[in-house]
């Protein structure tokens, strides 16, 4: 993967190609298989092109509509004088970040709640549908913003929403269901789907395994972490009633040291069988949290696109350390630069950010 292969097209919100640019500084594009990725451009200013790098247009990557960013941030660097520089620092989200933009806002006439029982994916669909296609209010609608044919993926489930941001509920219900998401660039729209995500472990005989380790010599500069800091892996889920009339179910099945507990509030849940759900979809958000970080080296034994894919579980080893583990590919970030290429990728649950953490400790709704 060469600098020259990453060439970047910029296109308006109605579809317009504003131009291609071949020549920057750097770019780092990181896409997420459940929630929202992020790019950060260096540029010069005198580069052909520099001026529609503007807030709203769209930028692609290598001509891949899968691999589509939108920009939300645009300044001039300034120098450790206070100078203005001629380099521009061009921000913005994953296309998918469009989602971002929308809360579930409940039905006027119901229980305070957007409700929707089916399929996972089709749970999924149809808040997007509901709040960004074909809402109520038509203030309300995401233009050239379509959704893929339904494929009845995942189990049949029952989630609800009270003015939870969109893309953080898609991300919610995405975990708990194993299903992927993403918002691409399809002819002159923007494609909703679902993404089912692939089994390349060493365990199975169905595709070829992908097998990253230092050994094999195809990563470097490895970071493992297992965190069961705050974490919980037994729930007692409180429902409906006060003091000895509340129901409470227990979810999950941990014993011994392995069993951490935790008080599930789900007051909310309109039934026993409801209390069940909600408390496991509860209990899975505070779930031990295990990832291995690393730069992958380009086409070495194996190439990402063709090989491997964001979302797949892939075998991870290391042999110093005595790990080996069967992990998600959950986001992976692209870098060019003047020196070349590189893929950083994260397997299992990312590290969650400062912010991150303090926005679930603080602001998390109850559904």
């Amino acid at each position: 993967m060469s600098m020259n292969d990453a060439v970047i097209k910029v296109i308006s919100p109605g579809f317009d190609l504003l131009g291609e640019i071949r020549n920057y500084e750097s770019l780092q594009y990181t896409r997420s298989f459940y929630g929202v990725g992020e790019f950060e451009l260096h540029i010069s200013n005198n580069q052909q092109h520099a001026n529609v790098l503007v807030n709203g247009n769209i930028l692609m990557l290598d001509k891949a509509g899968q691999k589509a960013c939108i920009i939300r941030h645009r300044e001039n660097e300034i120098d450790e004088n206070g100078d203005e520089t001629d380099l521009l620092i061009i921000k913005g989200l994953q296309l998918k970040g469009i989602l971002s933009q929308r809360l579930i806002v409940p039905p006027t006439d119901g229980d305070g709640y957007d409700s929707f029982s089916g399929t996972q994916e089709a749970i999924m669909k149809h808040f997007v549908d509901a709040h960004c296609i074909s809402p109520t209010d038509t203030n309300r609608t995401i233009p050239h913003l379509a959704l893929a044919a339904d494929q009845s993926r995942g189990i049949q489930d029952k989630w609800r929403f009270r003015f939870d941001v969109l893309s953080d509920a898609l991300e919610t219900v995405g975990q708990y269901a194993k299903l992927g998401w993403d918002v691409t660039l399809d002819s002159e729209q923007m494609l909703f789907d679902v993404i089912q995500p692939h089994d390349r472990t060493a365990n199975q005989d169905i595709l070829p395994p992908a097998l990253f380790s230092t050994e094999f010599g195809n990563v470097k500069v490895p970071h493992f972490i297992q965190s069961w800091i705050g974490a919980a892996t037994q729930g007692y889920a409180g429902g409906q009633g006060d003091g000895v009339d509340r129901l409470i179910q227990q979810v999950g099945s941990s014993t011994g040291l392995d069993r951490m507990e935790t008080f599930l509030d789900c007051s909310d849940a309109e039934s026993a069988a409801d209390l069940l759900t909600l408390g496991t979809q509860k209990l899975a958000e505070v779930a031990p949290t295990q990832s291995f970080e690393f730069s992958v080296i380009p086409d070495r034994s194996m190439t990402y696109g063709k090989d491997y894919f964001l979302g797949d579980t892939v075998t991870v080893w290391s042999k110093k350390w005595g790990v080996q583990m069967d992990a998600q590919i959950t986001q992976l970030k692209e870098v060019y630069e003047s020196g070349g290429a590189s893929l950083e990728i994260t397997f299992g649950e990312a590290t969650p950010s400062l912010r991150r953490f303090i926005e679930h400790k603080t602001f998390r709704t109850v559904r």
